[in-house]
This record gives C-alpha cells, sequence and structure tokens, in this order.
C-alpha cells in the first residue's frame, strides 16, 4: 500500500510494568498477510524517539468480515523519554509516514496511567486526528509540569473552537460542590430501573449506604419512584446529573455510556473530547449474555470493565474484540442474583429480539432502514404466530396465558390488529416488569435474545424459533460462539406450526426441561451463588 493511501487509527494502548502495546488498525485495506508496518515516535520538535516493526495481522470486523489490517507494536516503555510524542505509521521500505488518528474507545478510556515508576496518557491532537502519547515522572515537580502542560493543551484547543474546553476549569471551580470519595455513576435507559444497572445499584446502597454512589434516571420515568425508594437518585440531564458527570470516578450501565450523558452532550464530542479530561472508569454491566461477540469493538467502546457470566462468553469477547483478561471479568450478571424461580406457572413469555436492518441507526440521527418492517420475514412470522388459531387451541387446552414483550428497539412496530386468542397479551416493554416475568414463566419463546440465560438459569425451557436464521446472521448477528442446535436449552424450531407443536409438548409434560439442556446450562455460567453483584463491585475496586 502507499502510504499517502494509509489510514491508521489507534485502537487502543495496554500497559505493563516495561512495554507499551500499541494496537493500530489500517482502515479500508486488506494487506497482503506478509506485509510490515514501522511505528514511530517523534516529538513535537521533529526528534524520532523510537521506531518499532510489526508484520499484519488478521482483524474481524462487526459484521464478521475478516481482513489483514491490525497492527501490534511492542515498545519498551524505558527507551521512551518524558515527553510528548506522536504516533505516525509507514510501510516497512517507505518514508512517508503518516499520523495515527484516535478511535472513541482509546480516548473514553484516557487517563494517567502508572508504567512503571512513571505516568502515561493518550491525548488527541488540537488540530488534525493524531494520537499524542505523553510520559512523565510522577514527582511533585512533574505533577505540576503535567497540569501546565495540560493548561496549554487547553488553550490549543480553545484557539480551534474545540467542544469541552470548559471541563477542567469548570471540574476545579465544582469540585467543593460534589461529595468527597469516589463517585458511581449507575444506569440504564434513561428512562429504566429493571436490569442490571438497577439491580447493581440496588446491591450498593444495601452495602454502601454512606458512599457517593448515585441512580441516573429521567424524572418522569414510570420506575422513577422504585430507584427513589432506595435514595441517591439524580434525576437525568439536571444541573446535579451534570455536575457528577464531571467528578465522576465510576460510570456503569447496562446498555451503553451513552444512555448517561445529559441532554445536548453529544455522544461523539463526549468520547472524544470529554471523557479523557475527566478519567471516570467505564463499566459494562450488559444487559445480557453477549452472542455476537464481533459486534464488540475496544476501539469503539472503550470500556475498563466489562461484566461476562462464564468462560465461553470472555473467551469469545476476547478474541475478537480487543479486550483482555484485564477488562473482561468472568463475574455473572447483576441481575442474576435476583432470579429465584416462582413456579409453577401457566405463562408462556414470547419475546423476540430486534433486528438491526429494521430500524433507524440507534444514536445516529439516520431514519433509514434497510428493509421494511411490513412484509418482512420478522414481520409475518411474529404476526402469524399471534394471529394463529393453531396457537389459540392449544393455550386454553392447557390452561395458558401468553405475555409478549417486544424488544425495546421495535416496539413501535410491534402492534398487530388481529391476536388469535384473549388469553395472549402485548406488554409494553419499557413498562413491563421483565425480571419478574423471567423468573415466573412456564416457558420461553424466543429468536435470538439474551433473555434465554436468564431462563435457562432459573430452569424453565427454552424454544427457539430460529424463522429467518439465515436473514439475522447477515444483517444483524454476525457469527457467535453460541449456537442454538449445539449449545441451547431446549429445541430449534423454524415455523409456527413447529413452534406450537413444541409449546404443547412441554405443556403436556409438565414443563420440565430435559437433562441434556441442563448440562449445557452448567456449562455456560461460572457462578450460581447470587454474588454476582458483589463480584463486579470488586472488579470495579480493583481497577485503581
Amino acid at each position: 500500500m502507499c502510504a499517502m493511501t494509509l489510514r491508521p487509527v489507534c485502537e487502543f494502548v495496554d500497559r505493563s510494568t516495561d512495554a507499551l502495546v500499541i494496537a493500530v488498525r489500517l482502515l479500508g485495506t486488506d494487506e497482503e498477510p506478509t506485509a510490515r508496518f514501522r511505528l514511530r515516535l517523534r516529538t513535537r520538535w521533529g526528534t524520532v524517539v523510537l521506531a518499532e516493526t510489526a508484520t499484519i495481522a488478521e482483524r474481524v470486523d462487526h459484521a464478521g468480515r475478516r481482513t489483514c489490517s491490525a497492527l501490534r507494536f511492542t515498545v519498551p516503555a524505558k527507551q521512551l523519554p518524558n515527553a510528548a510524542m506522536r504516533l505516525e505509521v509507514a510501510p516497512e521500505r517507505h518514508e512517508s509516514w503518516v499520523p495515527v488518528a484516535t478511535t472513541p474507545g482509546l480516548l473514553a478510556c484516557s487517563r494517567p496511567e502508572p508504567v512503571g515508576e512513571r505516568r502515561v496518557q493518550v491525548f488527541p491532537a488540537a488540530g488534525r486526528s493524531a494520537t499524542w502519547l505523553r510520559i512523565s515522572a510522577w514527582t511533585r515537580g512533574a505533577r505540576i509540569g503535567w497540569a501546565a502542560r495540560n493548561a496549554a493543551r487547553e488553550l490549543a484547543f480553545i484557539a480551534r473552537s474545540r467542544r469541552f474546553t470548559w471541563v477542567r476549569p469548570v471540574r476545579a471551580l465544582t469540585r467543593p460542590l460534589v461529595p468527597r470519595g469516589q463517585i458511581w455513576l449507575v444506569g440504564e435507559r434513561p428512562e429504566t430501573a429493571r436490569d442490571n444497572g438497577f439491580a447493581f445499584f440496588a446491591h450498593l446502597r444495601r452495602e454502601r449506604p454512606e458512599e457517593p454512589i448515585y441512580y441516573v434516571i429521567a424524572k418522569d420515568s414510570p420506575t422513577a419512584a422504585d430507584v427513589a425508594a432506595l435514595g441517591h437518585v439524580v434525576w437525568h440531564s439536571s444541573w446535579r446529573h451534570r455536575l457528577l458527570m464531571l467528578h465522576a470516578s465510576v460510570i456503569a450501565n447496562a446498555y451503553s455510556i451513552k444512555h448517561m450523558l445529559p441532554s445536548r452532550w453529544r455522544p461523539g464530542a463526549y468520547m472524544n473530547q470529554c471523557a479523557w479530561r475527566v478519567g471516570a472508569r467505564r463499566v459494562y454491566l450488559k444487559h445480557g449474555v453477549h452472542l455476537s461477540p464481533d459486534a464488540v469493538k475496544r476501539g469503539n467502546g472503550g470500556y475498563d470493565l466489562i461484566a461476562t457470566v462464564g468462560a465461553q462468553e470472555a473467551d469469545a469477547l476476547a478474541r475478537t474484540s480487543g479486550y483482555t483478561s484485564a477488562q473482561l471479568r468472568e463475574t455473572g450478571l447483576a441481575r442474576y442474583d435476583n432470579l429465584v424461580p416462582e413456579r409453577p406457572s401457566r405463562t408462556v413469555l414470547f419475546m423476540p429480539t430486534w433486528r438491526r436492518y429494521l430500524v433507524p441507526k440507534l444514536f445516529g440521527g439516520d431514519d433509514t432502514v434497510l428493509v421494511g418492517y411490513q412484509g418482512s420475514t420478522y414481520q409475518r412470522f411474529v404476526h402469524g404466530l399471534l394471529a394463529s388459531g393453531e396457537l389459540a387451541r392449544v393455550l386454553t387446552r392447557h390452561d395458558l396465558t401468553m405475555l409478549v414483550v417486544p424488544h425495546y428497539n421495535l416496539a413501535g412496530l410491534l402492534h398487530p390488529d388481529d391476536l388469535g386468542s384473549d388469553r395472549i397479551t402485548i406488554l409494553d416493554g419499557t413498562t413491563a416488569d421483565i425480571p419478574h416475568l423471567l423468573r415466573s414463566c412456564a416457558l420461553l419463546l424466543t429468536d435470538y435474545s439474551s433473555v434465554q440465560f436468564d431462563v435457562a438459569y432459573v430452569g424453565a425451557p427454552v424454544v427457539y424459533a430460529q424463522f429467518d436464521r439465515e436473514e439475522y446472521e447477515a444483517g444483524h448477528g454476525g457469527t457467535s460462539w453460541f449456537d442454538a442446535e449445539r449449545d441451547g436449552f431446549g429445541p430449534v424450531v423454524s415455523t409456527i406450526s413447529q413452534a406450537v407443536e413444541a409449546l404443547e409438548g412441554y405443556a403436556a409434560g409438565g414443563f420440565v426441561r430435559e437433562a441434556r439442556y441442563d448440562s449445557r446450562v452448567s456449562r455456560i455460567f461460572s457462578y450460581d451463588d447470587r454474588q454476582n453483584c458483589a463480584r463486579i463491585a470488586a472488579a470495579v475496586d480493583s481497577l485503581w
């Protein structure tokens, strides 16, 4: 590749006592497997401090496509001076060096970190995108010098009208207004408190009632009263919320840290310009077991900690995401501590997941979709099942009710005009008590939803209706470490009649899960002791 067409970006920088591992991705290219590239670190005065060489490696993108576009450079930390250095890349036999641009994940988790007895931090350039690495001693005098250089850098950002240049002075002025100690902010979506965020927060309020740990939620949320009963609630986008975001040591969310941002804080600007000025630890509590690890990229999220349920999930994420065992922790999910079975039950739960190609781009302001909902394979199956006379007869014959919970991202589209039975109820996914439904259902019917793991955890059978598998894998799911045929907790069907037949078979047998599925459950989960929240809290504590 010609050096002038290179588009390198830095996805992350890992530290050890004596070395830095710098991960670079070459955008828009698929190099020869033997291609080699050089990385050099150059001071702002033009002095080349160090150069390292690496061979191109395979990278898997969010859709499972494999390209030779990844580079890992190991840089001896002891050979680096106390200075700010720009990262630049060139093909091995070229001298046309290209600055390495930043990624949102790289900057989101940037803060002064120890490397040996010194500190290192990644910064963006004030002008054209470039990655700067600053290393310094950490004596009192060196810290004063660090602060002075930060001030000089801020002037450069102000001169170019960059966002969030006010963060550091406002932090300094408002420090007396916030509680002492490490401030933790926990949340989910702005309007919800029913998932791993709420479960984790409830545990922290019980175990650490005096610590400055807060839950962020919209004041008009239907679940706001549940949080307010625990105390330490912060209304989303209030002035208090904005203030605490500037001083938070930990930001933990079950969906995305972007849901924690006050209104008018643009996600892209926050990731690229604000997060590295604050330095909060980013914790991904997750809202379920991650079945499509290719979609998780460290260069996009920049999480310091991700909760996983066991070795299979953690290993799958480690293979393609860029995250390592330092971030991927086998803790279990917070809400599983409350998954105590409430059975026997006569309720069948139907929870299909969403399709990326059926809804507008999340957070992006793009209202286009790739496939129209009306007439889609998804719409035909879901609406056909709910209107099925065969299903209605099975529900009546076995005295069952079916509760349907549309996925949050498709809730506005799933309104079937003709339900086949008055035993079927469509719930509002934003207000339904999902944890109670998962604990109390007799059986779960789903396609790919990660709530299958909750239901399996409490011992109820699962039926997989995978009616559009090829479409789903091509347009949404990508590759997965979990295959329902091989690893799932119940039978896999593809038609409405097969789904109804499987449901009736379990109803006739008292909703007892087969032994072969019990053994699969035990292989997935590392823990079954209702101590997940305690492990997550300990893992967060260990980040310092």
